[in-house]
């Protein structure tokens, strides 16, 4: 960074001899006499003690700052220009010139701060230079202000060949701070090539290649590295480790921590152990994190280490150990609601419920756990909470640790800790797969039964014919069991993040368990197209995909966007016409209903004309309005979704309400609030996940056993009037069905800075039929904030499935908002004739336009 901050010196302070003073500053409305014959040069320090002319003074000033510049003392020529300013003797554009020369200096000097404002307001003004471009960019890379970086130092010209090197080192930075490796990767090679002398390049690059997974590349970097002196200390080596945890990578930084410690190339020290720590907490390793958080406590008690060692014992469902923790954490510091919360918790998940109330009532005195703390003390004095808890507690059964294995890229080996486990992808499929790609089998325990083929039409309802409600074809069906806080621990392994802060914040949350019926069905066509995909379809970007027709695009997936393209694709039956009724629940006061039509013919999944995505790009033509009833028309969309984003993106035209004018608008999505939702739900959090697929890394987890909500017959079917569904807090679960099911699990983590009000996301999606069963948003701080919910409705009659209806739980502010309620309303139809030509805009206009 200095060394192209200082070449920006030259603007103006290198002129130092008085004679060039009015050619300088031109702009200066003042005659300043020029002596007839040479004057012996005066000492400016001299010369400033008895000068008392403010503009004689700033130009003395501006010497004395030019000549510390040469001598490279910038903190002191900073100060010099910063005296000279407050003369307030120069005309504007001068001053402008000796501002822009101060903030040069305050980057020669490192002094980020200062330079800010006098950049920024260059920029603002359109008056920068590259150079300014370059050194505000750079400043903000000092900052950790990536995203407001790279725009900066790419207008600069920062990424172009034969670029100043410092400009190109600062936009590989700012490029790895947004997740950019792909682009920082090559540019760190090439700086390295020309100047290897640059020890945090040398380290960057072999931590981008560590998250990367290129364990050769690598080693081979560390190795060039080593050689050149590089990683010889044990400092350096730690920069290492946290720069490849800085990029993303904990779990890579902390087995590299872990190798390093063990061969003792670091000090195994209370600091080092911490850091250790920090990183097994990070990649969500308990059963690594644990044993090095019990020696740091031994060694060295602490408030929040006992905390964060509480935290894990929750986790692993040790609520005598976690009690201990928060006792001692609530010794050694002031603590604050949350952990008499926890302490509370853990108390009452031993049964000692009178202690457990004490710890409530000491959260209900504090402004962070006053309104749990009063559910829970309510709960706790009902009289039933006693027995409940003494009986989960007789059930309980202890957790058995899972064995890890160490990352190997780095370390130069693998450190076993258990047993090694299975290779990878054995616990995804096991036995023979259904026709879209699910694993037929039941599981181990029978739990989760084989699946027969779905439900037959031998197996309707009695009563029931196409085209009506759909009935309960399980009537007589009764729940195997209820989860509740009494009970949790019995069931906390196969319960989702979102259903475990369900029961945290609200201790009367239900969960009603029945028997696993694997009812979902598909037609024929679907399943022969579905094969037929395999090695056919390709993703040839995030959000283009092709080779695919008519069937699910990926029965044997092997990244995460593949799956979600499956639940993109899904079949949902050729057309749809649906009206329903969405609500916003508020803590207190009665519910907000608002009204919903929807219009869609699906031209991917459409089995009696599919489309060629090689010919034809639209997945799907997309209709909707609402309206306080079920006649108004308040607001009008359509939608053209395109399967190639990057050919033809996606088409949007609205009519606002009161105006009788179709718009066409920039593809929405991502965070745009979702109409009547009071901001509860997004554009993209539609039919769970509706948005493009670049703005984050989804990652495939695996597969995992939950208790999922799954045939929602008695949520739909009429039985349940909505005022009886919309309780305060949460859904009435006296409808709701959960069951016992694989899902598979993809974790998207932000691909390019703060870009969406969600920096992570969970999602669990159904074997079975490809839908997103489950969704879990959290925001930058990495606090799970709104947790969705769909409920599954498979629909025998067509052989489809959807979600209906879908619950969104703002988890902060204890709102929720549900949309496709469908008991009050008509029934939805399928199948609808349709026709292309009935959703071109000018067609929508002349219908919809006129109220």
């Amino acid at each position: 960074m200095r060394r192209f901050a200082a070449v920006g010196l030259a603007l103006g302070l290198c002129a130092s001899a008085p004679s060039a003073h009015a050619d300088q500053y031109r702009s200066e409305q003042r005659i300043v006499a020029t002596p007839a014959t040479p004057q012996k040069t005066e000492d400016p320090q001299k010369l400033l003690q008895i000068t008392t002319d403010p503009y004689a003074k700033a130009l003395l000033l501006r010497d004395l700052a030019a000549q510390a510049a040469q001598g490279r003392d910038y903190g002191k020529a900073a100060k010099y220009l910063e005296q000279a300013l407050a003369q307030n003797a120069l005309s504007g554009p001068a001053a402008v010139q000796m501002r822009n020369d101060l903030a040069q200096l305050y980057l020669s000097s490192g002094d980020i701060r200062k330079v800010l404002p006098q950049l920024e307001a260059q920029v603002r003004a359109g008056q920068a230079t590259p150079q300014v471009l370059a050194a505000l960019g750079a400043a903000y890379v000092g900052e950790k202000r990536y995203q407001d970086a790279v725009p900066l130092l790419q207008k600069a010209g920062a990424g172009q060949a034969g670029a100043d090197i410092g400009w190109r080192r600062a936009l590989a930075a700012a490029y790895i701070g947004v997740g950019r490796e792909r682009e920082a990767l090559p540019m760190l090679e090439q700086l390295l090539r020309e100047d290897p002398g640059q020890r945090e390049d040398w380290l960057r690059l072999a931590a981008l290649q560590l998250k990367a997974g290129n364990r050769e590349r690598a080693a081979a970097t560390m190795d060039l590295a080593s050689r050149l002196g590089f990683l010889q200390s044990a400092d350096e080596r730690l920069r290492l480790v946290t720069l490849t945890a800085q990029i993303g990578a904990p779990f890579e930084a902390g087995s590299l921590l872990q190798s390093l410690i063990e061969r003792k190339q670091v000090p195994d020290n209370d600091d080092t152990r911490r850091l250790l720590a920090q990183f097994w907490l990070a990649a969500r390793e308990s059963s690594l994190a644990l044993p090095t958080l019990e020696a740091l406590v031994r060694r060295a008690p602490d408030a929040a280490l006992y905390q964060q060692l509480a935290q894990l014992h929750l986790d692993r469902d040790e609520y005598a150990q976690a009690a201990q923790a928060l006792e001692q954490a609530t010794r050694l510091g002031k603590a604050g609601g949350k952990t008499w919360l926890a302490l509370g918790f853990a108390r009452y998940q031993q049964a000692d419920v009178d202690a457990a109330l004490a710890a409530f009532h000491e959260a209900e005195r504090l402004p962070d756990g006053r309104a749990a703390a009063g559910e829970w003390i309510r709960y706790l004095e009902s009289g039933k909470a006693r027995e409940q808890a003494l009986q989960a507690a007789a059930e309980r059964r202890a957790r058995d640790g899972e064995p890890v294995v160490l990352s190997e890229r780095l370390s130069g080996g693998g450190v076993a800790l258990g047993q090694t486990p299975a290779p990878a992808g054995a616990a995804l499929q096991s036995g023979q797969e259904t026709p879209i790609g699910a694993d037929a089998g039941g599981n181990a325990d029978g739990t989760i039964p084989a699946w027969s083929g779905g439900l037959t039409r031998a197996q309707w309802p009695a009563a029931f014919h196409s085209g009506q409600r759909l009935a309960d074809p399980y009537p007589d069906d009764k729940p195997l069991f209820t989860i509740t806080a009494a009970n949790l621990a019995q069931y906390r392994g196969r319960l989702s993040a979102g259903h475990l802060a369900l029961f945290a914040k609200y201790p009367d949350y239900r969960m009603p368990v029945y028997a696993s019926r694997r009812s979902v069905a598909y037609p024929q066509a679907i399943y022969d197209a579905s094969r037929a995909n395999l090695g056919r379809a390709r993703l040839t970007g995030s959000d283009e995909l092709g080779g695919a027709r008519l069937g699910v695009p990926f029965p044997h997936p092997a990244s995460g966007v593949e799956i979600m393209w499956n639940h993109r694709t899904r079949y949902r039956g050729d057309s749809l016409v649906m009206q329903s009724t969405q609500a916003v629940v508020r803590p207190g006061g009665a519910p907000t209903l608002l009204k919903q039509t929807e219009r869609v013919l699906f031209r991917y999944g459409n089995v009696q004309a599919p489309i060629d995505l090689a010919k034809d790009n639209i997945l799907l033509y997309y209709l909707t309005w609402f309206g306080k009833t079920r006649n108004d028309v308040d607001f009008v969309a359509l939608v053209h979704e395109s399967a190639n984003a990057l050919r033809q993106p996606r088409g949007v035209w609205v009519i606002p309400p009161g105006v009788p004018k179709m718009f066409r608008v920039p593809p929405v999505g991502y965070d745009q609030p979702f109409p009547g939702s009071d901001g509860l739900m997004f554009l993209d959090m539609v039919d769970m996940y509706n948005g493009a697929f670049d703005r984050y890394v989804w990652k495939l987890a695996g597969k995992r056993e939950l208790y999922v909500p799954y045939n929602s017959y008695r949520l739909s079917d009429g039985r349940y009037p909505y005022a009886r569904l919309l309780t305060p807090r949460f859904l009435n679960p006296e409808g709701a069905r959960y069951e016992l099911h694989r899902v598979w699990v993809i974790e998207a983590t932000e691909r390019g800075g703060k870009r969406h009000s969600f920096g992570t996301r969970v999602f669990y999606v159904d074997e079975d039929s490809w839908n997103v069963l489950l969704v879990e948003n959290q925001d930058h701080d990495g606090r799970l904030w709104r947790f969705q919910e769909g409920h599954l409705l498979p629909a025998y009659d067509v052989q489809a499935a959807n979600c209906a209806p879908v619950v969104t739980y703002d988890l902060k502010d204890g709102r929720y908002f549900v949309n496709r309620l469908l008991g009050e309303d008509a029934p939805a139809q399928f199948n609808v004739p349709m026709r292309d030509s009935e959703f071109v805009p000018d067609r929508v206009r002349a219908r919809y336009g006129r109220f």
